[in-house]
């Protein structure tokens, strides 16, 4: 689920979210990895954010028939992108 009905209270002031993309990174060794996996994606996409992140500990059998597993991790979240509304004099400012 995508959840863009408000921004995170420091960066609310002036902005509206004009697009958004639900994301998904998996098979990290560690939980940032999963998350830098993220933003990394947003970055390239030109979006401004990625919000409402959850992470996940999947453990992976290594061996077929022996008990021996991996702990891989994946992370969800939102990418989000806005654009800046008119400032109170009126003049529009850029993004």
């Amino acid at each position: 689920m995508s959840t863009t009905a408000t921004l995170p209270q420091d960066v609310q002031k002036g902005r509206v979210v004009n697009r958004s993309a639900i994301l998904t990174s998996r098979d990290h060794p560690d939980p940032g990895s999963a998350r830098d996996g993220l933003a990394d994606w947003a970055l390239r996409n030109d979006f401004d954010a990625v919000i409402g992140v959850s992470f996940i500990a999947i453990a992976e059998i290594v061996a077929p028939g022996k008990t021996t597993s991996v702990i891989k991790w994946a992370a969800y979240g939102t990418a989000i992108g806005w654009e800046e509304t008119a400032q109170p004099d009126g003049a529009a400012s850029g993004r």
